[in-house]
């Protein structure tokens, strides 16, 4: 960024855990990267294609700590032809689509170990199930798995190509292919010099960035049970402060490009900035665009405009009155530290949600009917939204527009609770002396490359040949921070820094007050 930048650091405690297990991480890694390999085609891996015919998922009820149950249930679902066929988009949106995967990811949680039980399970339903489903449950099974810890996730950019990259590229990597002729193609961003928002694509449609998201919402997903193993700790508040943090960078990167704030979205005001993705399904044709300056319609079989704006009344209504009302009747306080909690899990709304028939699904049903505004009632039978995928969702301006109408609602509750004192802040013994930056912070641009070898169909008799897309990437230059900490205390003590940035001026070159200021702040690191 080209703002001048203030820092800010905080000082926490820290506890760390560490775990192991018996299993055999490269072999794992390897099972994982031939699962997601060639994800729309039969396994590649000779020792793994067989298990596709000749396993039983109900063959063995030991191998389970179900004894078998959520296997049965799937294999079920199979048999009978009520699973969602291969060579379809998926859309965790659909309700009926996350029940699929989430049956699956219930039989891959259940497994006791790797070899007999995930692995086999992981070979015999990919060539059963559709690859979205496959592909999601695989994702999150390995990320909460304990027993999966150490395993290394292909980036999504390079799993499932169509979501990240544009058209013209795709279109270039299948007529390569067609050839057998190697290519490496520019991809650009979309929109033209006409439309300001084309300014700060390169954040929204930053591929590390569509990762960082959706891979956010795999760590903590809405649809989370404790009965899956463990709770998601402060899941609701780090909801907040996930897309919190988005925003304030979303906001910096417009100040360095002298555009103002990004607006809130309102529910009763036209949607004034379009979006064309360019970017299609690998089935199902292309993602739906949206013209400037639409009003807002209801969404047939999803919501109407005035269930969102309730919902948002009654969230607001819990705020002022300081707690939230429970489906059982009681109140649940909420100026309290965890307040933010209970709030990010409300407008979410996650399972976690203490009265999600009352206070709604703010966020998730915004998302859907975002992403139907070019055919809320399904009259040409259009394919779900970039907002209604959350590798995609953030390439859409009016995804920023949703989460700073959210900002504002948490920043509401924020306001409303007590100011900090001097003893919050104070740390009897600790001393931070001087920060020094080392270096300057200055950005540029860089090529980054990637494989769309997954893009393109093929066959085993068929050599591949190197395809990749070239992007241009927002980086910066290597600086560091200089910190001189003293600790007069008797005994040691652990400590966290956190670094935070944050713009001085607006895009008039008006300074900030420290109050409004604060809410811009990015957090740049976090070391102990």
């Amino acid at each position: 960024m080209k703002v001048f930048v203030s820092i800010a650091l905080g000082l926490l405690g820290l506890v760390a855990a560490a775990q192991a297990h018996s299993e055999s991480v490269p072999l794992m890694q390897q099972d994982v990267n031939a699962f997601l390999t060639k994800s729309t085609g039969n396994l590649r891996k000779k020792l793994l294609a067989p298990l596709a015919e000749d396993f039983s998922p109900t063959a063995d009820a030991s191998m389970y700590k179900d004894d078998g149950k959520a296997a049965q249930k799937l294999v079920q679902e199979v048999n009978d032809g009520r699973t969602l066929e291969q060579k379809n988009f998926f859309s965790l949106f659909n309700p009926r689509h996350r029940e699929e995967a989430l049956m699956l990811f219930e039989v891959f949680m259940n497994c006791k170990n790797w070899e007999s039980c995930y692995r086999n399970n992981a070979a015999y339903f990919r060539e059963k199930m559709n690859e979205g489903v496959f592909i999601y449950a695989l994702y999150t099974s390995v990320i909460h798995h304990p027993m999966a810890d150490g395993i290394i996730l292909p980036p999504l950019y390079e799993v499932t190509p169509h979501m990240f990259t544009n058209s013209e590229v795709i279109n270039k990597a299948y007529t390569a292919k067609m050839t057998q002729t190697p290519g490496k193609f520019n991809m650009g961003y979309t929109g033209s010099q006409k439309n300001p928002e084309q300014r700060v694509a390169y954040f929204g449609e930053d591929i590390g960035m569509n990762v960082h998201h959706v891979t956010w919402h795999m760590d903590f997903p809405f649809w989370w049970e404790d009965s899956y193993g463990y709770h998601l700790d402060r899941k609701g508040e780090l909801f907040y402060w996930a897309h919190h943090q988005l925003s304030a960078r979303f906001d910096a990167e417009r100040l360095s490009n002298n555009m103002n704030f990004v607006d809130e979205l309102y529910w009763d005001r036209p949607i004034y900035e379009g979006f064309a993705p360019h970017t299609t399904y690998k089935y199902g044709g292309e993602f739906p665009a949206r013209p400037d300056n639409i009003q807002f319609e209801d969404v047939d079989g999803v919501a109407k405009i005035r269930d969102l704006m309730v919902w948002e009344d009654r969230i607001r209504d819990a705020i002022a009155h300081g707690y939230v009302t429970a489906e059982d009747g009681t109140t649940v306080d909420i100026l309290n530290d965890q307040g933010i909690d209970v709030l990010g899990n409300l407008i979410e709304s996650s399972t976690y949600s203490v009265n999600s028939y009352y206070y709604g699904a703010l966020h998730n049903t915004a998302h859907i009917v975002l992403g139907r505004q070019g055919d809320p009632h399904g009259k040409f039978n259009q394919p779900p939204g970039v907002m209604e995928h959350f590798e995609t969702a953030t390439r859409d301006p009016a995804f920023f527009r949703l989460h700073k109408y959210m900002n504002n609602i948490f920043k509401e509750f924020k306001d409303r609770l007590p100011s900090y004192t001097k003893e919050d802040f104070l740390w009897e013994g600790i001393e931070l002396n001087t920060i020094e930056i080392e270096g300057s912070l200055e950005t540029y641009f860089e090529d980054f490359e990637f494989s769309l070898g997954n893009a393109v169909d093929d066959s085993e008799t068929v050599e591949d040949v190197a395809l990749t897309a070239v992007v241009k990437r927002l980086n910066h230059k290597p600086f560091g921070f200089k910190m001189q900490i003293n600790n007069n205390k008797d005994s040691a003590a652990v400590a966290s820094a956190r670094i935070f940035m944050c713009p001085r001026r607006d895009a008039n070159g008006v300074a900030f007050h420290p109050n409004s200021g604060r809410w811009g702040c990015i957090e740049m690191d976090k070391f102990y």
